[in-house]
């Protein structure tokens, strides 16, 4: 058996970031070691298209396995990835095809089996387990796709012979149907394969990055917070599995070790939740006295000021956080379990330590007037006014959301009669109603202004919330 694993391109275009692809490198690790295996990150390829023809007419694969990561780039860019997966398939397709013709010509009809099998082509990854059936119906030539963790349900789907409808997860065809299995139980973190360095090494990462992470690390999977935009709770499930620390950081001291890897990002939805098994984390960080960086994402909730000193003790160098929401109202439609207190007070903890902060809020949400704009202006103000004199306040990112299909905002949505039920959220679709369309573009100015005069250190004169409206 031959298996060609292949990682889609999911990189806004322009972006030199790289993002290790974590989740294929543990599947490539439980590939038999009798098969023939090759691989391809897309994403390391100014044009990978040439990569990809290459790689299938050299290996001449038996399973073709594409990850699709992000079904768009979010940040309010029009951009679907779906040209990614549809072309990639089809290149398989074609190549495949001309491959067996070419040896008909030339040979018997077993030559022709030999040069290139009936390949099995196979699809899986965060981005078409949101939206399986459908992808499935828009690529016709997938054989296989794959919903949820791969751990389980890869090895039965790369053996010589499938079983489809005894495989977790899996969706297949029959006759012309697309079958969906039920899923399987979700695999415990101490139990997750290791990465396949060897296939899918970290030094091609680690260069030219200029403000990620290249690397991540799995602290846990899951999320019981249920944000109304969120699809974390469908992806990974509705409650924390969580890895024992002690193998959360052999595998940050191995990567550090041996591949001399210092910075690494905590893939977690919420890396200081629950805060024992964070405060565990960071005390075995400390305790191994690695000279390693990292970055997470934060719940402001339960960050203060002494486990922010404990977690700049073991490495923390970047905290973002994910309110979104920059009123009380707001943060209520979203589900966030927030007050604009507990934000402010973190932008506190973290200006005092004067650890590099980064603030995600989404603008414009379903129901948002004049009353909600105004108080919009009033936090954002406070929140630039705590960071001013630390000047750690690296960006505050603004969007509008995005809705996904079965997200918690999306049914309210459409129960109300806001949004279509038909609507194809396959394709890039955000709540951004024109009202209010520009305050995206005049809190970006207000806060780019804010930044540079935070550096440049001349007086900066706020004008009044009213004015910025």
């Amino acid at each position: 058996m031959k298996i060609f694993l292949v990682q889609l391109p999911t990189s806004h275009h322009g972006s030199g970031e790289k993002v290790y692809p974590l989740g294929l490198s543990r599947l490539s690790s439980l590939v038999p070691a009798e098969y023939t295996k090759n691989a391809l990150d897309m994403n390391l390829f100014p044009d990978p298209w040439p990569e990809l023809k290459k790689g299938i007419e050299y290996l001449r694969p038996d399973i073709v396995a594409f990850s699709l990561r992000n079904i768009d780039p979010l940040a309010g860019h029009m951009v679907s990835y779906l040209s990614s997966l549809k072309t990639a398939v089809a290149l398989v397709r074609k190549i495949a095809d001309a491959l067996v013709a070419d040896a008909l010509v030339s040979a018997t009809r077993a030559s022709a089996t030999r040069a290139l099998p009936d390949t099995r082509i196979l699809v899986g990854g965060p981005a078409f387990s949101l939206f399986g059936t459908r992808l499935m119906e828009a690529v016709p030539d997938i054989d296989y796709g794959l919903v949820g963790e791969g751990e389980r349900a890869f090895p039965a789907i790369i053996g010589s012979c499938i079983d489809a409808g005894a495989v977790p997860g899996l969706l297949w065809r029959k006759d012309g149907i697309i079958h969906e299995n039920i899923p399987g139980p979700r695999i415990s973190l101490d139990e997750i394969p290791p990465m396949d360095i060897a296939t899918f090494d970290p030094a091609d990462y680690t260069k030219g990055n200029a403000y990620i992470a290249a690397v991540g690390i799995e602290g846990k999977r899951g999320c019981d917070l249920s944000c109304g935009y969120c699809v974390y709770p469908s992806l990974s499930g509705g409650r924390m599995r969580l890895r024992h620390p002690e193998k959360i950081v052999d595998e940050i001291e191995f990567l550090n070790r041996e591949h001399g890897i210092a910075l690494f990002h905590f893939t977690d939805a919420v890396v200081n939740r629950p805060v024992d098994h964070f405060e565990a984390l960071m005390e075995e960080l400390i305790r191994r006295k690695l000279d390693v960086s990292w970055t997470g994402f934060f719940r402001e909730d339960t960050l203060d000021h002494r486990l922010a000193a404990l977690a700049q003790a073991a490495g923390l160098v970047a905290i973002y956080f994910s309110a979104d929401s920059l009123t009380e109202y707001g943060l209520k439609l979203l589900g966030k379990r927030l007050s604009k207190q507990d934000i402010l007070r973190a932008a506190k903890v973290t200006a005092d330590s004067h650890i590099l902060t980064v603030c995600h809020f989404l603008l414009n949400l379903p129901g948002d007037g004049d009353v909600e704009t105004i108080e919009a202006w009033e936090t954002l103000d406070r929140l630039l006014e705590i960071h001013e004199g630390a000047a750690n306040l690296g960006a505050v990112i603004f969007n509008h959301v995005r809705l996904y299909p079965g997200a918690p905002l999306t049914k309210r949505l459409i129960r109300g009669g806001n949004l279509s039920p038909e609507i194809d959220l396959l394709y890039p679709f955000y709540h951004n109603p024109p009202r209010f369309s520009h305050l995206l573009h005049e809190m970006e100015a207000y806060c780019h202004c804010a930044g540079v005069f935070s550096r440049l250190k001349p007086a900066f004169s706020r004008v009044s919330s009213m004015e910025n409206t």
